[in-house]
């Protein structure tokens, strides 16, 4: 899907109970040329696995939905509205029966209070970076006893919620450009370009341009820069591991060539 998040297929379903949920056969035609037998829905700060199989009305959400129903702790009349992102990626918006959006669910827990409570303080650092990368520094590194920095070390990501993928360094990649597996994009709502931000081992933050196409994604505009500060060399190896949706936060983690 290359439109708009606005223009995305959607739909909508009231939540009555059950161990499945239909996808309306209307919509079934935005999504069949995808369909690989399962699908990857965001909702409450968390990305939730379910099968996509045949039913009596067409396909449904299946094994992986239940889970969702419990830990989000959906009662009967609740409105459901689905976005497919692409590549089998839906985002769930929740409304109650007053009408109203729901953005606590059971699960987010204290995962999800700990990202809301360093979602400012990610943004503080990321508009440090922006700024510091227009005054062409080399390093990128926070102001030494920012607030934000401090608050941003204690940060502890739920290790079920990590998504992460690895890439060995070409010489091509050191200083142009890195590829994107598309498992990576698609599994984290990656499916258009836009910048993200890279955190290395020192915390320090970079931003990159993300160039997204459905058959080479890659990091680009802004690699080079944390090649260079990050010492990359041909046969390193990155570690990629998502933090954030809001800032589209990347922790990389570099592991030198020969090291045991």
């Amino acid at each position: 899907m290359d439109g708009p998040r606005s223009r995305r297929p959607q739909f909508f379903k009231i939540f009555l109970g059950g161990s499945e949920l239909s996808i309306p056969p209307a919509f079934v035609k935005h999504i069949i040329d995808d369909n690989r037998g399962k699908a990857t829905i965001f909702s409450g700060g968390k990305f939730w696995h379910t099968k996509v199989q045949k039913s009596n009305e067409g396909l449904c959400f299946a094994d992986g939905w239940q889970e969702l129903i419990k830990t989000h702790g959906l009662s009967v009349g609740c409105f459901l509205v689905f976005r497919y992102e692409g590549n089998m990626v839906f985002t769930l918006k929740v409304f109650d029966l007053s009408g109203c959006r729901i953005y606590d669910f059971p699960i987010t827990g204290k995962c999800l209070k700990k990202r809301k409570a360093n979602l400012e303080e990610v943004s503080v650092n990321r508009q440090w970076a922006l700024m510091t990368r227009s005054r062409k520094k080399t390093r990128a590194v926070p102001p030494k006893h920012s607030m934000a920095r401090m608050k941003l070390e204690k940060e502890n990501t739920c290790a079920e919620n990590q998504i992460r993928c690895q890439k060995e360094i070409k010489q091509s990649m050191v200083y142009a450009h890195i590829g994107v597996p598309n498992s990576f994009c698609g599994s984290i709502g990656l499916l258009s370009s836009q910048e993200v931000i890279l955190r290395d081992s020192q915390r320090r933050l970079w931003p990159v341009h993300f160039y997204y196409h459905p058959k080479t994604p890659k990091f680009g505009k802004g690699w080079s820069e944390f090649s260079l500060n990050n010492n990359l060399e041909t046969g390193d190896s990155c570690t990629f591991t998502y933090v954030s949706q809001e800032d589209y936060l990347i922790d990389v983690h570099i592991s030198k060539a020969g090291a045991s």
